[in-house]
């Protein structure tokens, strides 16, 4: 064994530390030369030691025993001692340039070692790990997202053979029944193409059970299943036959309506139901893993036709050949739009071609921007926390500079230290990986709950698979280097015979600046976020700001699908709405109702229209059928003429009432009341004569302007336009209340049972609902980066608040004497405010120029507000700079506090 150390007895004599240290390394053997060194070294500690103890009041006898209690009781020395005798009791030489070890057994020292040092620490090891948790954690929670979004393929096989096949303008649109069975004759790229449309009579009235419901399908052609890839878990796909115009109805269900209307009975293929009406024999059922755009609740086929040009935005969606690119496919495709040109003339437009598209990006080109954007706002928060950590790291390194030296005395070489000290960085950042992950968990939830329906596709499953496993893995060794690379490198610039003399909190001046370094990066990383959520908060209050065009509160809406034979006509249509808006009227706390066929706010719906007076010009424009009572309802102006009253029947001058955006578009400078107008092409719908003008409505959304809109009495409508109109979309009720809009609900379900109990409501909502959704992309934007923003905000004020109260304990003395003679305490706060504040404002100044260049990236996202608003950076400038000011007053208010008598002798 070793021999015990700093037990002889000096009587009281001033000790002969070599010689001390000469009987610690008796039993140990090791050679002459290095021997002398460790002596050396070891020597002038004691001495160092033993100086400070007196200084500190301590008499000679207990500063020498406390010295060599120090040198005898020291874990490191003696560890290394220990280690260095069984090195060489097993023969192997461990010190000097001839060293060989095991790698793996010195990475489990590494590893044992570093995990006695953290619990060493509770409190730093505590910090670093919260900090770390945040970090990763928010990190982990948003590539969740960004991975189920944007990186895992769609859930088909083989997706990437998927293709998009659309009319090609300025962007890909639609195509229509026509255009898809030439195209499917002609194409020879791919193995099948298919067509689907939301439109038509797949979606409806689903009757049986207690009550009906609305259900949600889509037209598809026979080889749609083909091409996804995916076949019914029960009963079979559509026959060539069933996709021929005219022949029996037949329907697939997916997998959740048969459950929840069916209750998961096998023996429901081959049954029949009533889809809007009409008799649907169920021919199979689909795999519950199966998800498709707009969540379908059942399938029919298409029978499209090559004359039918009723839904002109019917999708095309083709599977490739083995072997065949996109490139390939979509070369073909553009030959194949010059024959349909040729064949069918008048049938294109001029400017209009065919493009493909990998049909992923379809579902991900309106959020991967974003996406992407608050991937890089989250990398800045996990910097900040790097940084941090780093920080803390450094602080804590300049505790064990001895014990560095010490081991450095010892034989140990810089890159052994150096992998030491980056091993605890990975260690430390792979248990705050672990925490990380768990929050990751609970916040992609959280996530996929605030992110708005109508940005998340329908067939992203946001779970955490094995790529968000190995991006966690990956970010904390990421993450443990980076903030333990300032350390360790810091470490192999140790001057051992200095770093023995000095005192133990005493670090040096390339460390503080480093330290400062680090403080400022953090200052400017959350300027940039809280710039960044500062011009979404502003776009948000913006938007708040914004005039629909109506009144929104205590209004109540639902919809019904008229579809099916028995309301085939516009008699039947009328009939109906007004009787269930008399029964509606009359309810307890109902003021007024009408009927729309679209809700503000809601997509668009266009008609062509026709103007007699002028034949060339024919526009699309927005149109809606409405009752009388839709302006009172809405509380929508009338600027000039009339509103539509009871009057305006079948049997009265066909009138329509347009908008002001309508009347500037069309008839500026001109009196829009002598223009009659007409809707549609081939629709017999009568030249119109425009009686009134309301005030503009917002349609798309608050941040666009209001469209040119036309309204129609629903009674005057042909029945042509009525059947058009209800193909593409159902009725939506509207009623004003005196009471909470969604008391009624019951009431009202009740009264339209008793004009048609097949008929059921779906899409109950509020106004007040419907226009705070339309602004939910813009909140949730607002939200997330603000909470990024002050989680960095907070991170940054800690680090600037670590940094200034540890140079307040290096002046500790410093402080003292200036104390002693006379400073007082605003002139100590000041000093150290000055220090602190230098950082601050070097950060902010960073963090602005920074800013100026990465907010126009966000510039899309903004609304009432620039980029580069000068408000907003400089409310974010002096809300920051009076955080760094509050971060330093805090320490600096306690160096005011320091004895002199204290702080004179702590050196």
């Amino acid at each position: 064994m070793i021999a015990e150390c700093g037990f002889s007895d000096y009587r009281f004599k001033m000790p002969d530390w070599k010689e001390e240290v000469r009987q610690c390394l008796a039993s140990v053997n090791l050679e002459a030369a290095r021997e002398a060194g460790i002596v050396e070294e070891l020597a002038q500690h004691l001495e160092d030691r033993y100086t400070e103890l007196l200084a500190r009041g301590a008499n000679d006898e207990q500063a020498a025993r406390a010295a060599l209690a120090e040198l005898s009781e020291s874990e490191t020395l003696q560890r290394e001692l220990r280690r260095v005798e069984r090195a060489m009791t097993n023969k192997l030489v461990v010190l000097g340039s001839n060293r060989r070890s095991n790698m793996l057994g010195d990475l489990w020292q590494d590893l044992r070692y570093g995990v006695r040092v953290l619990l060493k620490n509770p409190g730093f090891t505590l910090i670093a790990v919260l900090t770390l948790t945040l970090g990763i954690g928010a990190t982990t929670a948003v590539f969740s997202v960004v991975n189920a979004v944007l990186l895992r393929p769609l859930p088909y096989p083989e997706s990437d053979r998927l293709l998009y096949v659309g009319q090609m303008y300025s962007d890909l649109a639609g195509s229509g029944e026509p255009k898809f069975l030439f195209w499917r004759e002609q194409s020879e790229s791919f193995e099948a193409l298919a067509c689907y449309s939301s439109y038509g009579g797949a979606r409806g009235n689903l009757a049986g059970g207690s009550e009906a419901q609305f259900v949600r399908g889509l037209r598809v052609s026979e080889d749609f299943f083909r091409v996804f890839g995916v076949y019914p878990a029960l009963g079979r796909a559509f026959t060539k036959e069933e996709d021929t115009p005219g022949t029996a109805r037949v329907a697939i269900l997916s997998d959740g309506l048969w459950r929840r209307r069916f209750g998961a009975n096998a023996a429901l293929i081959g049954e029949t139901v009533l889809l809007n009406d009409r008799p649907v024999t169920v021919v199979g059922v689909m795999p519950p893993q199966f998800r498709f755009s707009g969540s379908a609740d059942l399938f029919v086929p298409m029978q499209a036709r090559p004359g039918n040009n009723e839904d002109p935005n019917a999708e095309v969606v083709g599977r490739l050949k083995p072997g065949v690119t996109p490139e390939q496919a979509e070369a073909e495709m553009k030959v194949i739009a010059e024959k349909y040109r040729a064949a069918f003339p008048g049938h294109m437009q001029k400017n209009e071609s065919i493009g493909v598209r990998p049909y992923q990006k379809m579902f991900t080109d309106n959020i991967a921007g974003l996406l992407w954007m608050f991937l890089g706002a989250v990398g800045f928060l996990l910097l900040i926390a790097c940084a941090n950590v780093a920080n803390l790291q450094l602080a804590r390194s300049a505790a064990r500079r001895r014990e560095i030296a010490v081991r450095t005395a010892l034989g140990a070489r810089g890159g052994r230290i150096v992998r030491q000290l980056l091993t605890e960085g990975v260690l430390l950042a792979l248990i705050g990986g672990a925490a990380g992950l768990l929050l990751a968990v609970w916040g992609t939830k959280l996530l996929t709950a605030m992110l708005p329906k109508d940005l998340l596709p329908s067939v992203a499953q946001i779970t955490v698979d094995f790529r968000v496993l190995a991006f966690t893995f990956l970010a904390a060794i990421a993450t443990g280097l980076l903030f333990g690379m300032a350390p360790a490198l810091q470490a192999r610039k140790i001057d051992v015979n200095k770093a023995l003399k000095e005192n133990a909190g005493k670090g040096g001046t390339a460390r503080g600046r480093l330290r400062s370094a680090l403080v400022v990066a953090e200052v400017a990383l959350s300027l940039v976020l809280l710039v960044g959520a500062g011009l979404l908060f502003r776009t948000f209050a913006n938007l708040l700001s914004v005039a629909p065009g109506y009144d929104p509160h205590n209004v109540l809406t639902f919809q019904i699908a008229l579809n099916g034979p028995r309301y085939d006509t516009t008699n039947q249509v009328a009939a109906f709405y007004r009787e269930a808006l008399e029964r509606i009227s009359s309810l307890p706390g109902v003021e007024a109702a009408a009927v729309i066929n679209k809700l503000p706010l809601d997509w668009q719906f266009n008609m062509p229209l026709v103007f007699p007076n002028k034949p060339d010009l024919i526009e699309s424009v927005q149109f809606r059928m409405i009752s009388p009572d839709y302006f009172q309802v809405m509380k929508i102006a009338v600027r000039q003429g009339r509103a539509f009253t009871g009057a305006d029947n079948a049997a009265a001058p066909p009138v329509a009432v347009v908008n002001e955006a309508f009347v500037k578009r069309y008839f500026d400078g001109q009196d829009p009341f002598a223009q009659p107008l007409a809707i549609g092409r081939g629709l017999d719908d009568p030249p119109r004569q425009i009686v009134g003008i309301v005030s503009d409505v917002k349609q798309h959304s608050l941040d666009r302007p209001a469209p040119a809109m036309v309204f129609v009495p629903i009674p005057q409508m042909s029945d042509k336009l009525t059947r058009s109109v209800r193909v593409f979309t159902p009725s939506y009720f509207t009623m004003r209340t005196a009471v909470a809009p969604m008391s009624l609900v019951g009431s009202i379900k009740s009264e339209i049972a008793a004009v048609d109990a097949t008929l059921p409501l779906s899409e109950i909502h509020s106004m007040e609902d419907i226009t705070a959704l339309s602004i939910a992309t813009q909140r949730f934007n607002m939200l997330l980066l603000g909470l990024f923003a002050g989680l960095g905000l907070l991170l940054a004020s800690v680090g600037i608040y670590g940094v200034v109260a540890y140079v307040v304990s290096q002046r500790t003395n410093e402080i003292g004497l200036r104390i002693a003679l006379g400073a007082q305490a605003g002139d100590v706060i000041r000093l150290i405010l000055k220090q602190g504040l230098a950082l601050g404002l070097a950060g902010v100044g960073l963090g602005l120029t920074a800013s100026v260049g990465l907010t126009r990236l966000i510039k899309s996202m903004l609304f009432g507000v620039s980029a580069t608003d000068p408000l907003t950076f400089v409310i974010i400038a002096i809300l920051l700079t009076l955080v760094a000011i509050l971060a330093c007053y805090i320490p600096a208010r306690r160096a005011t506090t320091v004895d002199p008598m204290v702080a004179l002798r702590y050196e």
